[in-house]
């Protein structure tokens, strides 16, 4: 019997790790429109949600702040490494804070919400493409204006050739992550903080 669920698993894994299979379940999320880029021009406050796929959001993260050399960067949940990996691609520290109690994405959009309303003007939210759906339905039911900047995957699974068909670790991750999303987005509407 247990070999027999080992290898159920070991399947289900090299299944969920196919490029293919990956971006399928990805493209299945809800989408989002994402604000023109001279939204990210004049902002006063940039919101950076932590979670998955940090060096994308640390990418999107850094060309908001160039394009915007005035705006604070807040950082919502987690440890210190996005201050650093901020700091490292050339933010200065001295306009990067960090909010380390918000643990999920709902309480990090409370957050954004109470500062939103502490400080108005223009702001943007960045989250990964994955979790921006989640993260959309919140602003919307939150009645918030600000710019979305759905920021990359680490390292995006291939989308062409025979690549598609290879299994990667990358891949995995990706599946791994928009089924989270998937059913997250089930849960948030069941619950009433989202709307379908």
């Amino acid at each position: 019997m247990s070999r027999a669920w080992l290898g159920l698993v070991f399947v289900a894994h090299a299944i969920l790790a196919l490029p293919v299979v990956a971006n399928t379940i990805a493209g299945g999320l809800p989408p989002v429109a994402m604000s023109d880029p001279a939204a990210l021009r004049n902002l006063d406050t940039l919101f950076v949600l932590d979670g998955d796929n940090r060096r994308g959001r640390v990418r999107s993260a850094a060309q908001a702040a160039s394009a915007s050399p005035a705006a604070v960067i807040v950082i919502l949940g987690g440890d210190d490494w996005l201050p650093v990996a901020l700091a490292e691609a050339g933010v200065p520290p001295t306009r990067i804070s960090h909010d380390h109690q918000p643990a999920d994405t709902r309480q990090q959009m409370v957050a954004v919400q109470r500062m939103a309303a502490q400080t108005p003007g223009h702001t943007a939210l960045v989250a990964s493409r994955l979790q921006m759906p989640r993260v959309a339905g919140l602003v919307r039911n939150a009645g918030l204006s600000c710019a979305l900047v759905a920021s990359p995957i680490d390292t995006e699974p291939a989308t062409s050739g025979w690549r598609l068909f290879v299994p990667s670790y990358y891949a995995l991750r990706v599946s791994r992550d928009a089924i989270y999303e998937h059913a997250a987005l089930a849960y948030y509407a069941r619950e009433g903080w989202i709307r379908n």
